[in-house]
């Protein structure tokens, strides 16, 4: 139970007891991919890169996260309408989700 996950850098992974203060930013990359920079209080460097609502179809859409914890999602969302959609996630830590997505 003391095994401890690196990230990308080699640094000691403490994503399940994180208790930490952090300085960062996020800048809009071209084709509105948002990356973010983090530092937190001990040291730990946190990169990431997102975006969501990326079109596929007209009524499908797609989005992505990677960083440097080693940690990734996928997700997929189809809209029945302009307030509801039918949403499907996979997550690196948490697995699959599959949900209702009502906007207003």
């Amino acid at each position: 139970m003391d095994e401890h996950e690196t990230n990308l850098f080699g640094q000691k992974n403490e994503k399940d007891t994180r208790r930490a203060i952090s300085l960062g930013f996020m800048y809009t990359l071209p084709m509105l991919v948002n990356f973010q920079a983090e530092v937190y209080h001990d040291g730990i460097v946190r990169l990431s890169l997102m975006r969501e609502d990326i079109p596929i179809t007209k009524r499908l859409r797609a989005g992505f996260m990677v960083n440097t914890d080693k940690e990734y999602m996928t997700e997929l969302k189809y809209i029945i309408n302009k307030n509801v959609g039918i949403r499907t996630h996979y997550d690196s830590d948490m697995g699959w989700g599959i949900g209702l997505s009502l906007n207003y």
